[in-house]
C-alpha cells in the first residue's frame, strides 16, 4: 500500500510544481524503477538484461513505455536520481522482513510507513526552498535514504537488546 501513498503523494506535488509534464516523466521513472525493485524481490530477473542493453547502448529507456521524445529526454536526466535510491530501498525491505520474520511487527510498521511520512514532510519543506520540481524528485530520494538509515538504526538498536536480554 505504501508505494500507491508514495505515488499519490509524488503525483500531487508534481503537479503543483511541474505541471502534466513532471507527472508523465515520474510516470515512467515510477515503471523503470518498479522493475528495478521487482529485481530486488527475484521476480524481475528477465528484465534485467533488457535494461543493461539499453544502458549500454546509451539508448533511453522510457521508449519502453512509449513517451515522447520530450518525456524520454527527461527521463534521461532524471533516472540517475532515483537509482541513487535503489540501494537504500533494499536495505530497508530487507530489514522490514527481517523483522517481520523475527516478532518486531511494530518495527515493521514504522519502516512500512516512514518513507510516504518522510517523503510528505520533504516535499512540504524542500521544493519551495530549493527548487520545485527537481525537489520533488530529490524528496523522494532523501526519504527513501533517511528510511534505510533508520532500518540500520533500528537493526543495531535490537541487536543490542536482544545481547543484553
Amino acid at each position: 500500500m505504501t508505494p500507491n501513498i508514495s505515488l499519490i503523494i509524488i503525483n500531487r506535488f508534481s503537479i503543483f510544481y511541474g505541471g502534466d509534464q513532471a507527472v508523465a516523466v515520474y510516470a515512467c521513472i515510477a515503471y523503470i524503477i518498479c522493475i528495478v525493485y521487482l529485481i530486488f524481490q527475484g521476480v524481475g530477473d528477465g528484465s534485467q538484461p533488457i535494461i543493461s542493453r539499453y544502458y549500454g547502448e546509451k539508448d533511453l529507456v522510457g521508449v519502453l513505455f512509449g513517451s515522447s521524445a520530450e518525456v524520454n529526454a527527461r527521463i534521461a536526466e532524471i533516472l540517475p536520481i532515483f537509482l541513487i535510491s535503489v540501494p537504500f530501498v533494499a536495505v530497508t525491505r530487507v530489514t522490514t522482513a527481517s523483522f517481520y520474520a523475527t516478532e518486531e511487527s511494530i518495527l515493521s510498521y514504522i519502516l512500512t510507513y516512514i518513507e510516504p511520512v518522510l517523503m510528505l514532510i520533504l516535499m512540504f519543506t524542500l521544493p519551495p526552498l530549493f527548487g520545485g520540481q527537481i525537489m520533488i524528485w530529490w524528496s523522494t530520494v532523501i526519504a527513501r535514504i533517511l528510511a534505510a538509515i533508520l532500518a540500520l538504526i533500528l537493526k543495531q538498536t535490537v541487536y543490542r537488546r536482544k545481547l543484553a536480554g
